[in-house]
């Protein structure tokens, strides 16, 4: 076990809560009383603390101690002797991976005097740290879900789904996926994305198109999946959501069910898709996102055209881009990582820009192992 079971956790409040979440999150060692060391600048990230272990369903006490200097040595001693009267007889340990440098090395200097348990979570290593005269390592559980590392950074999830993809529809999926890697599907599904795109509001367009062999699978496919017939020269969409799933939805649902799949394998820790997160009153929504050694993955889908001439707009990459840049931080803090899946291809100069931002790129026909990839992503250093 990486930390003994302890009744009482001493925890010094940081703007990274995932430490002390984790602290407080393995099985078999869950606290009962968080006892959260604050100075005046982590206010904020204390009651972010409190949230997350809430959202975690963490059923313990949290009590916060004010710590007016953090330089202070005598000041830090004080508030620990403080809590370790108020817990008497009671098991306590003390988290040394929060607050700073100082509060650290004096928190390690009193629990050594006062045979304290202390342990460090080492998140970058994915080791928990038993610090005392003889430092012990164990491994870091992988204990934290999708919700739970969105809390930990401030977000709520409103929104979200984890649902298998109905049978049926599996192979459609897969079908449609290698159908539009080839060049003469590509062709097929820009089609299919423009009548989708015109039927809005009344759920049906005028197809003058020629039926070429890859428009008639195509309209097969979507046949079987139940979500659009073609007839007398035109194309019609079940309801709203086929005619979303025709514009591109289908994508997204071919990443659900990939992920379902890896959940179900026990490849990763936890996935949702179609995520709505909100914090500080602003909402976000994003493809897909799963959990993996404690670490968050958000996942961009995409299957329109993304670079190249014509009428493509020049931003439609560096939109994709800079959403994935701009959020993928904030949702799971540094040990992020982010990736854009397009069926379309990138050209080189957009690669480069993606790589230099630190985002994954997946594209055409690489998706069809989209399963295999994944894995291998989540286990990257």
């Amino acid at each position: 076990m990486p930390i003994p079971p302890l009744k009482n956790h001493i925890v010094l409040v940081s703007r990274q809560a995932l430490p002390s979440l984790l602290g407080a999150s393995f099985p078999g060692s869950g606290p009962v009383h968080i006892h959260a060391v604050v100075t005046p600048a982590m206010k904020g990230a204390a009651h972010l603390l409190r949230k997350a272990l809430e959202a975690r369903g963490r059923q313990c006490a949290f009590t916060e101690y004010p710590l007016a200097d953090s330089s202070d040595q005598n000041a830090i001693y004080n508030v620990l002797e403080e809590i370790r009267a108020t817990c008497g007889s009671e098991s306590l340990g003390i988290n040394l991976t929060g607050g700073t440098k100082l509060m650290a090395l004096a928190a390690a200097e009193w629990a050594q005097v006062c045979e304290v348990p202390a342990f460090y979570i080492d998140t970058d290593g994915e080791q928990v740290i038993s610090v005392g005269r003889d430092w012990a390592y164990a491994p870091l559980p992988d204990v934290l879900s999708v919700r739970d590392l969105l809390a930990a950074n401030g977000f709520d999830m409103e929104a979200a789904n984890s649902e298998p993809v109905p049978a049926p529809r599996r192979e459609s999926l897969t079908r449609l996926l290698k159908l539009a890697c080839a060049p003469a599907g590509e062709r097929a599904m820009g089609r299919l994305n423009r009548l989708s795109k015109a039927a809005a509001g009344a759920l049906y367009a005028r197809d003058d198109g020629p039926p070429d062999p890859s428009w008639r699978e195509l309209l097969a496919i979507c046949k079987e999946a139940g979500t659009a017939l073609a007839g007398n020269g035109h194309v019609t969409f079940l309801d709203e959501a086929a005619r979303r799933w025709c514009n591109g939805a289908w994508f997204e649902e071919y990443v659900r069910m990939t992920l379902f799949r890896l959940k179900a394998a026990q490849r990763l820790r936890d996935f949702a898709s179609s995520v709505s997160v909100r914090r500080d009153g602003v909402l976000n929504e994003l493809d897909a996102l799963f959990a993996a050694r404690n670490r968050l993955f958000t996942i961009e889908c995409k299957t329109s055209a993304m670079s190249g001439g014509g009428n493509i707009p020049e931003d439609r990459v560096s939109t994709a881009l800079y959403k994935l840049d701009s959020l993928h931080d904030r949702l799971g803090g540094i040990l992020a990582r982010a990736m854009l899946c397009s069926v379309r291809p990138l050209c080189g100069k957009d690669r480069e820009r993606a790589q230099n931002l630190r985002v994954r790129v997946v594209c055409g026909k690489d998706l069809l192992n989209l399963e295999e990839i994944l894995i291998s992503w989540s286990h990257e250093t």
